[in-house]
């Protein structure tokens, strides 16, 4: 038989764990490993911009070859892997700046340790995430960090802001700078984040309105063409992204140009010539790129991070959706899987997804297993619905 080289054994990789970034997307991952050893299987999808299950999936076919090995922590090159990477080239140091980690701004989270707290205090009031809504939390940090991004761009001088759904409670971070004549408005169709909106009010003497709202429906007339700043953390699909952004121009002015701030999870390079291509047809001229800029609690698929976009309205702006929004904006709905859990007490084995007894891992956790009631589960397959 004949002996593959090295780069006929990357191919047969590529063919094995087929994904949209092809070649070299196997190959960043190999050399992510290379550079990270030992780091987990987080660090190495958030430095491919692949899942994770996907970077554990090339990580294994490594291992076949023998050119990876998994320790404690993570996984390193063999020696045969050193030498792989060596005749593929070899230079691969990083020059990151460690103190901003690449993302260009270094935030002292001490000097502003009161509005930290105050923020955690507000997130652990929202309950667990309706994943079904594409919901994954923000850290309080991030929902801090935007708000101080938002002032090094000189944002906070604007005095109406919209929030096109607000899990993250930026809203809440953003009443405890923004001047006290600014209007919030938070449009969502999560009614829990009203009672935790208003207790933030109570408390911190602000006024931010929370509008019970789904957004696939146009905005009330009475909010149209009212601010000039809005914000969105989109369902990380290429239609949630152009119905919220959509909706969010025409609560823009048209006296004067309007800014936007899009937080979008990592996706390979056609969805993101996606994004950016309806950016374009919106008239909105991207101004900032900040990738890993915002940490989620969880999404351990989607290694816990996102890119924040800042954008500028160029009149007059064109909502690619202005009726009724019909079609699927959710991933489960857009690209439907089965995930299957084992119950750790009984060892069932449950079916979790669309027309399944459990729409949902957290409904799967509050509910309890069927068979034992217990409440602590493992995930031991998952598969696309045909």
């Amino acid at each position: 038989m004949k002996k593959l080289t090295f780069l006929e054994q990357l191919h047969e990789v590529t063919q094995n764990v087929a994904i949209k970034e092809g070649f070299v997307g196997i190959l960043r991952t190999f050399a992510v490993i290379s550079r990270f050893p030992e780091e987990p299987m987080r660090k190495v999808a958030q430095e491919s911009n692949l899942p994770v299950p996907i970077c554990v999936a090339i990580r294994n076919e490594f291992e076949k070859l023998g050119w990876v090995s998994k320790g404690k922590k993570g996984a390193h090159l063999t020696q045969l892997g050193h030498d792989v990477f060596n005749s593929l080239g070899g230079f691969n140091e990083e020059f990151k700046c460690l103190k901003c980690s690449g993302s260009g701004i270094t935030i002292p989270y001490s000097k502003f340790q009161k509005e930290l707290e105050a923020m955690k205090k507000y997130c652990n009031m929202r309950g667990k995430p309706f994943t079904q809504l594409d919901q994954s939390f923000a850290t309080p940090r991030t929902s801090l960090a935007r708000i101080l991004y938002m002032s090094q761009n000189y944002d906070l001088v604007r005095r109406n802001f919209a929030f096109l759904g607000d899990s993250d409670l930026t809203s809440i971070a953003l009443a405890m700078f923004a001047n006290k004549s600014s209007r919030i408005v938070v449009f969502d169709v999560d009614k829990r984040l009203k009672e935790i909106i208003e207790s933030a009010n109570q408390e911190n003497s602000v006024q931010i309105d929370f509008i019970e709202h789904d957004l696939r429906k146009p905005i009330p007339t009475e909010y149209q063409k009212k601010f000039d700043c809005i914000s969105t953390d989109p369902p990380y699909t290429i239609h949630g992204l152009n119905l919220f952004i959509s909706r969010g121009l025409t609560l823009l002015s048209d006296e004067q140009n309007g800014v936007g701030y899009l937080s979008f999870g990592v996706k390979p390079p056609n969805e993101i010539l996606e994004l950016e291509k309806s950016l374009v047809q919106m008239n909105c001229a991207i101004t900032n790129i900040v990738p890993n800029f915002n940490q989620y609690i969880g999404a351990q698929k989607l290694a816990g991070i996102s890119t924040l976009y800042r954008f500028e309205i160029v009149h007059p702006a064109t909502p690619l959706i202005q009726d009724v929004f019909e079609s699927s904006i959710y991933t489960g709905d857009i690209n439907p899987t089965i995930r299957t859990y084992e119950c750790l007490n009984c060892k069932s084995s449950i079916d979790v997804g669309n027309n399944q007894l459990f729409s949902t891992i957290e409904e799967l956790k509050t509910k309890g297993c069927p068979h034992c009631n217990h409440e602590f589960f493992s995930k031991i397959s998952e598969r696309k619905m045909e």
